[in-house]
């Protein structure tokens, strides 16, 4: 629903579970005021007279205006990951930081201790930084997002090495073509002529 805009992945601690379960309350009261508001007569064009399709079509745009609160409140929570556009947040030495896309090198998939396990790791120029651990809710998209514009950014790069190799070939070929070239002698170096040697 909200890609390519906002990702985030929630911690599993006890921030992360208030944070989910701290929403149903919302949830409940805005899905129960769709579905006992009374409907205003104006709004009958939108569903075709029909106060069914009028209330299922509030309940769509409710049930998508909530997931971006869900996703802005669970950005809120301290530990998460956020993604959004081209740049990434996320929690290294005791703060949260932001980094470029671009400036990542790769994204691993490393093995820490119980109850740790898994985690994902960024390779940030000479830095290693741990991301998060893979079975946050929410990792693997933000992986897979990050994994795939590195990939692009180093192919990007790769392309533009090899063209830049093909100028430099281009020109060293040209220079050798001119060198090999048979020019003229300088006719200024040859000997004069004496007129009046047939005099």
């Amino acid at each position: 629903m909200f890609r390519p805009w906002l990702r985030v992945a929630r911690p599993d601690d006890w921030t992360g579970t208030l944070a989910r379960f701290g929403l149903w309350p919302l949830y409940f009261v805005a899905l129960l005021v769709v579905g006992i508001v009374r409907i205003p007569t104006a709004w009958w064009v939108i569903g075709a007279s029909s106060e069914a399709v009028i209330r299922i079509v509030l309940g769509l745009a409710v049930i998508y205006v909530l997931g971006w609160v869900r996703m802005i409140v669970w950005a809120l929570v301290p530990g998460a990951v956020v993604q959004y556009g081209r740049r990434l947040w996320y929690r290294h030495r005791g703060r949260r930081i932001r980094v470029m896309i671009p400036n990542i090198s790769s994204i691993d998939v490393e093995q820490r201790p119980p109850p740790i396990g898994e985690v994902f790791v960024l390779e940030i120029g000479e830095a290693t930084h741990e991301l998060c651990p893979v079975d946050w809710d929410g990792a693997v998209r933000i992986y897979a997002v990050v994994a795939r514009r590195v990939r692009r950014t180093r192919d990007r790069a790769a392309r533009r090495d090899a063209r830049a190799r093909r100028r430099n070939e281009r020109a060293s070929a040209g220079t050798n073509k001119l060198g090999s070239l048979d020019l003229p002698p300088d006719l200024s170096q040859a000997p004069a002529v004496n007129e009046h040697a047939d005099q």
